[in-house]
């Protein structure tokens, strides 16, 4: 896996488990976040992969 570095303070970050909530469904998901300011992201693969798949799953089923 390559290295990724915080866009804030430059830290190199780490692979962790994100919580995440949506339409008040909550669930973790892999991420990354900054172990010196603690901001985190999300790969372009992960949000293609699983976020966006994740979120028409619950919209079909609260009737949006």
């Amino acid at each position: 896996m390559q290295k990724w570095y915080c866009f804030k303070c430059k830290e190199e970050i780490k692979t962790t488990s994100l919580d995440m909530e949506y339409l008040g469904i909550s669930g973790s998901i892999e991420g990354l976040r900054c172990p010196k300011c603690g901001t985190s992201y999300l790969t372009e693969e992960v949000v293609r992969e699983k976020v966006l798949r994740t979120q028409e799953m619950i919209e079909s089923k609260v009737g949006r």
